[in-house]
């Protein structure tokens, strides 16, 4: 009997285990089919030194399109420079340098990836507050918001040791999201799950479903933040970003 108890309870975590390594499959939000990079744009971007926002930046730049990175005094702009963007001093706590940011240039849309767990005081909620407002006096309407999946309506979706690490930015970073909510701002806020500096797989889409949690590249994630900045299908919805291939935690293990 005891064998027999121990053979199940083994054939039961055995098979949770290969359960757990098959990715989940969310519903799909359908970005335009008939997508094509806007070669006028011209964006301004808060957090392109490196990241996410670099590889936005790069993606609308070899399309043709122009892009302002705003650089804080005391950060590396050498790579985001190198790649052909123009560089505005700024730093998005700062409220006057935010404002002189966009009188800058003519720009089409914003987009924000900023955020630190270091920081204080953190830029995910007031700094990301600054460029909202800053982006409304300038009549820059289309903004892109890159929060994470954990906060707001997703708390409940990520694993309590998740929620543990995240505990100081999740309420900064809903707070962001429920204030651009509430501007009259054309926006779209996108939530990654985990991310990895590896290759775009170009398997990573765009989810509507609050329960949606996976890993994706940042090179991935970025290629559907420009997406979105064209799609007005985008407007006005919460969009988690994951990849329909990547496991967590398994993808940063193997």
């Amino acid at each position: 009997m005891k064998w027999k108890i121990l053979g199940v309870i083994f054939v039961f975590l055995l098979g949770a285990i290969i359960y757990s390594f098959q990715p989940k499959i969310y519903p799909e939000f359908e970005l335009s089919n008939n997508f094509e990079i806007d070669r006028k744009n011209n964006v301004i971007i808060f957090g392109a030194t490196r990241n996410t926002g670099l590889e936005v930046a790069k993606i609308i730049l070899n399309s043709g399109g122009a892009v302002t990175a705003v650089v804080r005094p005391t950060s590396d702009a050498e790579n985001i420079r190198s790649v052909g963007a123009s560089i505005v001093i700024g730093d998005a706590l700062d409220k006057a340098s935010v404002d002189k940011a966009f009188s800058s240039g003519n720009f089409t849309a914003v987009v924000s990836t900023i955020g630190c767990f270091s920081c204080d005081p953190k830029p995910d909620y007031l700094g990301n507050k600054n460029i909202f407002e800053a982006a409304q006096n300038a009549g820059v309407s289309r903004v892109i918001l890159v929060s994470t999946i954990g906060a707001g309506d997703s708390y409940d979706t990520i694993p309590f040791l998740v929620q543990r690490t995240l505990k100081d930015v999740l309420p900064l970073k809903t707070k962001a999201e429920n204030y651009l909510r509430e501007s009259l701002l054309d926006y779209t806020i996108i939530r990654p799950g985990g991310l990895r500096s590896e290759e775009a797989t170009m398997k990573g889409y765009l989810s509507k479903s609050i329960k949606a949690f996976g890993v994706i590249n940042r090179e991935d994630l970025a290629i559907l933040i420009v997406k979105s900045i064209d799609d007005d299908n985008t407007i006005g919805h919460t969009l988690s970003a994951i990849d329909s291939e990547l496991v967590f935690p398994w993808a940063y293990i193997f």
